[in-house]
């Protein structure tokens, strides 16, 4: 029998918390749904978990790869996936007892939507990116006239990044084929890699329910992708640009905007993190014009429409004036 819900989850080394995580989904009080565990080459007792999980419950498949990173083992999971609608986990995360019968009822009330967005709380402190759009059912003009204005970059709140709903893929719960169509096809991103799809899968669907209900719990984690520091940020930054210029540049002048705001705030915080691993000025700018001569990242950014705080970064970065940029950041960060 075909399942509802489809729940798929890499798991990579985390044995120190996947029962926890497993455990909440196994306890739902909606019951019609497959668990995929897909195994990403685990060095820890994860794998031997995974497998004691399927032995005990028919509902859960485990499978195993050898390790590609989280968007690989996703796209295997989804592969393999039955259900109506795809939600996602991460491994070190869990659900609260009603995750998926709250979701089946807005589904079912709300004429079968393509997307479920709903809202999540952190284990320890606020979270991050609050959900910020109105609750409710949108239609494509909805849609249109209050979503696509706003999602990826909010111009109109501060502090400027505010989205109006998290990008995190495990937030959202897809009509199958709409992910399966937009699914990233890239893996070479191992960044902003829930931006890049989750947003083109929103502006593909023909109507969303959104839910301000905290649904989900997410473990915050020091060792996190953005977290530490990555010298080839600008060159991932700018896999993620392409991307997103790809699939959703040209169809509107505000996703542009959009698209150009969320790649100048990149660009900011690439030169925060390169002043934070290297103190010295000389290194960081030296460091920071590196990767961005390589990449191109900043080449063709525009300062219409950025907050004027944003603008010098910008155009120092533009004209490869990136000691004058690093100096600005620095000066900003000692306030």
């Amino acid at each position: 029998m075909t399942p509802y819900f489809s729940i798929v989850i890499p798991v990579y080394n985390a044995a120190a918390y996947l029962r926890r995580c497993v455990d909440s989904i196994l306890a739902q009080t909606f019951s019609d749904f497959e668990l995929i565990l897909v195994d990403d080459g685990s060095a820890d007792e994860s794998a031997a978990l995974c497998d004691g999980y399927a032995a005990a419950d028919s509902r859960v498949l485990a499978l195993h790869q050898a390790n590609a990173g989280p968007t690989p083992a996703r796209r295997r999971g989804l592969d393999a996936a039955r259900g109506a609608y795809i939600c996602f986990a991460d491994a070190d995360d869990w659900v609260v007892p009603r995750w998926l019968e709250a979701i089946h009822g807005l589904i079912r009330d709300n004429g079968g939507p393509d997307m479920v967005l709903f809202d999540y709380e952190r284990d320890v402190g606020p979270v991050a990116q609050p959900m910020l759009a109105e609750e409710g059912y949108y239609d494509r003009g909805r849609l249109e006239r209050e979503i696509f204005p706003y999602m990826l970059m909010d111009l109109r709140r501060k502090p400027f990044g505010t989205q109006l709903f998290p990008g995190y893929l495990w937030s959202k719960v897809f009509r199958r084929e709409l992910i399966c169509q937009h699914y990233l096809k890239d893996d070479r991103i191992t960044i902003f890699e829930d931006t890049a799809m989750t947003y083109q899968c929103v502006y593909n669907a023909s109507a969303v329910y959104i839910t301000r209900e905290k649904l989900y719990v997410y473990r915050k984690q020091t060792q996190s992708n953005l977290n530490h520091y990555r010298p080839a940020y600008f060159m991932e930054c700018k896999l993620v640009k392409d991307c997103l210029r790809e699939n959703l540049g040209g169809r509107d002048p505000a996703l542009d905007r959009q698209i150009n705001a969320f790649c100048a705030y990149r660009l900011i915080h690439g030169l925060v993190m390169e002043c934070v691993a290297h103190p010295v000025l000389a290194q960081a700018a030296e460091n920071a014009g590196r990767t961005l001569d390589e990449s191109r990242f900043a080449a063709d950014l525009t300062v219409r429409g950025l907050p004027l705080y944003m603008k010098p970064f910008v155009l120092l970065v533009k004209h490869r004036l990136y000691r004058a940029a690093v100096l600005l950041i620095k000066l900003r960060m000692d306030r």
